[in-house]
């Protein structure tokens, strides 16, 4: 299991694998902050939970 704590909102999102993980940041920052992010991103920021 992966996570990452969103920056602007502190939203602790989780994900069993990094397709999951990555699915549910993007779901997360395009509907609470408006943004669009890669997949590189996510996962640079990831750390295991």
């Amino acid at each position: 299991m992966k996570k990452v704590t969103c920056p602007p909102c502190g939203t602790e999102i989780r994900g069993e694998t990094d397709d999951e993980l990555v699915r549910n940041v993007q779901d997360h920052a395009k509907r609470e902050h408006g943004r669009d992010l890669t997949r590189e991103h996510i996962l640079a920021a990831a750390k295991e939970a």
